[in-house]
């Protein structure tokens, strides 16, 4: 029997999509079907969309490319977070389908504003934090891996997630981890702060229905709510944010959910990464969604310039 093949550009066919999508993702626990934002967020996208989707949790080494979230669609493997939700719009299942092209834009914007600065601070809090690693993240991670995995893999996970954000941050800056942390966390603060202000009374940050931002939003926010940490600044600074916590609870309809959270207390697998993307892959991920999008244009929002330049205030209109 062939090998199934990677693939991030042609599309699988539609005899294909009418069967059940599998999803190889990280496992699960304190009431989430898995503990990593980015498998968070697709498996909420497919929630959004009703994909037909059968999650199998599974580590790195037995997915065929080595990373997690996985997608298989008949003979064809697809990778990363932004590729496997452009993968869905192909396939039918498209959540913003009803956005103007400015709206579009926008989600471009914050797509790029929550991977720049909400996602770095959530992966330090949980990763690089030696309390909540030591405490949480370790035991958890070395219980799903099992033994002798335990001994060592998630230390490597560890390394490699302190260099993503090492590089993230502007290496050349800075001449320790502990040197770029009052950053990371104040630009957590302040993506928190603006999305909550974005975000106001609306359900959703488009209107009545949840769209792509929606899903990934909440894919890194709940990671940080439900987890029972130890170091819990950057976590009571959410809890702080009346209209995301609002937003999470709503969103969690979308979201299979698996035992009730358990607070202080490791009782399942906390999430964790085979291999984080390069900042370049990261950038390759978003233009496929933008070509996805039809997005791909001259004009800018100025949502996004705004981001861009550091310019954004809180009580410009979203458009």
């Amino acid at each position: 029997m062939a090998q199934p093949e990677v693939n991030t550009n042609q599309p699988a066919s539609n005899e294909d999509s009418h069967g059940k999508m599998k999803l190889k993702c990280w496992g699960g626990g304190y009431g989430l079907p898995s503990l990593d934002p980015d498998c968070l967020s697709v498996i909420t996208y497919a929630g959004i969309v009703n994909a037909p989707l059968n999650l199998v949790p599974a580590l790195p080494n037995n997915s065929v490319t080595g990373s997690l979230p996985e997608l298989q669609i008949g003979d064809f493997i697809y990778q990363r977070a932004f590729t496997i939700i452009g993968v869905f719009r192909r396939e039918g299942y498209n959540a913003d389908q009803l956005l103007t092209e400015v709206q579009k834009a926008d989600t471009l914007a914050f797509l790029s504003y929550i991977d720049q600065k909400l996602k770095p601070a959530v992966l330090y809090n949980l990763w690089v934090d030696a309390r909540n690693f030591n405490a949480v993240t370790q035991p958890a991670t070395g219980k799903a891996c099992g033994f002798p995995l335990s001994l060592w893999y998630p230390a490597k996970i560890r390394k490699t997630i302190s260099s993503y954000i090492w590089f993230c941050k502007g290496a050349k800056e800075y001449t320790s981890m502990k040197d770029i942390e009052r950053m990371i966390y104040k630009d957590g603060y302040d993506s928190l702060n603006i999305l909550n202000s974005k975000l106001s009374n609306s359900d959703f940050f488009f209107g009545d229905y949840p769209t792509t931002l929606d899903a990934v939003l909440f894919g890194h926010l709940v990671v940080l709510k439900n987890s029972p940490l130890v170091s819990t600044e950057l976590q009571n600074h959410l809890n702080s944010c009346e209209n995301l916590i609002h937003f999470c609870d709503r969103m969690a309809k979308f979201c299979p959910s698996t035992a009730p959270p358990q607070k202080k207390q490791v009782t399942s697998n906390l999430f964790s990464k085979e291999q984080v993307v390069s900042l370049m892959v990261c950038a390759g991920a978003m233009i496929f969604y933008a070509f996805t999008s039809g997005v791909l244009t001259e004009e800018r929002s100025k949502l996004a310039a705004k981001l861009r330049t550091s310019q954004f205030n809180e009580s410009d209109p979203m458009d």
